[in-house]
């Protein structure tokens, strides 16, 4: 008796992550746009299914095929840099930075972003499972900041960001623990507090602080998932160590 032959099928979605081009939502996004070609065709429709072994997926003339050298870093952003591929006002991005540092980096892709005032930790790899996995508001990942302020915290306006929160531009941003470090002021009289969230909405701790009433000096990330800044000097790289890529993975991805 033969046996039944199935073809592998899978979403073209999470093909297009498997090969570098970025998470699954931005590769929805050239999906819906036309500007992947199927066989020739566009494939303009999301929920595509394609069969890797049989169909020729192109994007801007370009064969994709899953990759094979998957990479992990992490980055400590300086303030002063965009974290974009490309700024039309000709801004210096992420990328301007590390080449001018000899750091080849183009077939990477941040995780995240922090605005061009902010800084700190960065993460960048060619795995798309994990970018996906990393940026999806399901799946709320930890993420933890140091935030200058230019007052000391009012109980009341704590309790507000953390149970309440704030409504800024139609959304709800909450903070999930906000820790006063070293008593909320140093020796340097700076008063800075430690923000945990699991949410990664747009300009969040800057909204969230000025919809109370404070002003954010300064703001820095010093931990995304399972990854800490620690002792990684502004505008230096790092390769995630195996333990860290494995708690990365252990995020839980949507199948």
């Amino acid at each position: 008796m033969n046996a039944i032959v199935t073809e592998r099928k899978i979403r073209l979605n999470k093909y297009l992550a498997s090969c570098g081009l970025g998470s699954r939502r931005a590769c929805d996004k050239l999906i819906a746009a036309g500007r992947i070609l199927v066989n020739g065709k566009s494939a303009a429709a999301l929920g595509v299914t394609v069969n890797p072994d049989k169909d020729k997926i192109e994007y801007k003339g370009k064969t994709f095929k899953p990759v094979a050298n998957l990479q992990y870093f992490a980055f400590h952003k300086p303030r002063g840099i965009l974290v974009t591929a490309d700024d039309p006002e000709k801004r210096p991005t992420i990328y301007d930075y590390l080449a001018a540092k000899k750091i080849e980096c183009n077939h990477l892709k941040y995780v995240g972003r922090l605005d061009f005032d902010s800084e700190g930790l960065l993460l960048l790899t060619n795995d798309g499972a994990i970018i996906h996995a990393l940026t999806h508001p399901r799946f709320h990942i930890k993420k933890v900041y140091e935030v200058q302020i230019d007052r000391l915290l009012k109980d009341e306006d704590k309790k507000k960001l953390m149970e309440e929160g704030i409504v800024s531009e139609g959304q709800v941003l909450r903070a999930a623990e906000i820790k006063p470090m070293f008593d909320a002021i140093n020796q340097k009289r700076e008063i800075w507090y430690a923000v945990t969230l699991f949410e990664g909405k747009k300009r969040q701790i800057r909204r969230m602080f000025t919809g109370v009433g404070y002003a954010v000096k300064r703001l820095r990330r010093v931990r995304f998932a399972a990854v800490q800044l620690e002792n990684l000097k502004q505008g230096q790289m790092r390769r995630l160590t195996p333990r860290e890529v494995a708690a990365l993975k252990n995020c839980g991805f949507p199948q």
